[in-house]
């Protein structure tokens, strides 16, 4: 089993929930004897972890996003490693990875971690849907995933839905964050943010909801954690708050499983998702959690487990905020309703569905 390598491609390893699987799913591998590769651009947030996995690491550079050398460090990966699988991650990966693959002949996967609202009708998208073409399988991590794939590629690549892995027995053993290096008194209650400052997260309706709030509650302090395209336009929304010293934006934090255990909910109010890491590790730390009514929530979320608002009206969300803060007991019925649900996805049951998907790949390519 030793002998079977694969090599993941992927831009970097930031603090997006891809990066972090990544890390997650290199361990769960390695433990099963595969020889884990990943080759990347930029470190990130995220690197330490993925060293610490035990994947060989294959640091590439660039001058920009679209230097063609990216291609050509693929490639020579590729002649050094003689993966018997690649796996590709985030469009430009999907991209460059991708060609290399077909260039070196070697089978490859895309992963999907969206739906379709994340892809406009621009060269980019499109690029990637030619060269995905070229894969023997898909892995999304969600129903939306699979959908959006389902009618641009043939019936022979396979697409396989593998929802994303929870550390359970990580999480467990963090302990709760104390605040008082935020000055952050026991009695306040704190709400909490944590993703990519992007567009499709809805900051700005986040933010005019939090303001409600915390004019009603006098003790809420919102926390959001982050970083992204729009990190200054929301620290701008956040000094043009009459209260913006109850507002903190900060930046990525590998405390963030502390936090959900210290805050008194969590709220993601997206457009839309694929399957959300943010969320699922606030509902593995047992966290009251606020979601927007978006099909990737209600794919493992219900009304007993979550509470659900229009990600379009602030008003909503702030009531369904103070709903949550106002009673306490039953918000942590549902948190625990909802920790149920997904205890399903620990890393020990997801990684044999990788390693399956590989093993059905490679006898296929065999024949």
């Amino acid at each position: 089993m030793r002998s079977k390598r694969i090599l993941h491609c992927i831009p970097s390893m930031g603090g997006g929930g891809a990066e972090r699987q990544l890390t997650y799913i290199s361990k769960g591998l390695i433990e099963h004897g595969w020889n884990v590769h990943v080759a990347l651009l930029h470190a990130g947030s995220n690197f330490e972890r993925l060293q610490k996995s035990g994947a060989i690491i294959h640091q590439l550079s660039c001058k920009n996003n679209f230097d063609p050398m990216i291609l050509f460090q693929l490639i020579q990966t590729i002649l050094k490693v003689k993966p018997h699988l690649i796996q590709t991650w985030l469009r430009q990966m999907d991209i460059f990875g991708g060609i290399a693959a077909i260039i070196m002949k070697r089978p490859f996967v895309v992963t999907e971690r969206s739906c379709s609202l994340n892809y406009g009708n621009n060269w980019k998208n499109f690029l990637r849907i030619l060269v995905a073409r070229r894969a023997v399988a898909m892995i999304a991590n969600s129903k939306g995933g699979k959908t959006y794939w389902a009618d641009k590629v043939n019936h022979s690549i396979l697409i396989r839905v593998i929802r994303n892995s929870i550390p359970f027995d990580e999480i467990a053993e963090v302990p709760i964050a104390s605040g008082e290096s935020m000055g952050i008194e026991p009695e306040n209650e704190i709400i909490l943010f944590a993703g990519r400052f992007s567009p499709e997260k809805n900051l700005s309706n986040l933010l005019n909801a939090i303001r409600q709030v915390l004019a009603q509650r006098t003790k809420s302090i919102a926390i959001l954690f982050g970083d992204g395209p729009i990190l200054n336009d929301v620290i701008s929304m956040q000094i043009r708050s009459d209260i913006n010293n109850r507002i903190r934006v900060i930046g990525f934090t590998p405390q963030f499983w502390d936090w959900l255990k210290r805050a008194n909910v969590f709220v993601s109010v997206s457009l839309y998702e694929g399957h959300p890491n943010t969320v699922l590790e606030a509902t593995a730390c047992k966290c009251p959690v606020v979601v927007s009514d978006i099909p990737a929530h209600r794919e493992f979320l219900d009304e007993k487990s979550a509470y659900f608002v229009s990600p379009f009206s602030p008003g909503a969300i702030a009531e369904t905020i103070v709903e949550v803060l106002s009673n306490p007991k039953d918000a942590m019925i549902k948190a625990w309703c909802a920790f149920n649900k997904i205890s399903q996805w620990s890393i020990e049951s997801v990684i044999p569905k990788y390693a399956d998907l590989y093993h059905e790949i490679l006898w296929q390519q065999a024949k």
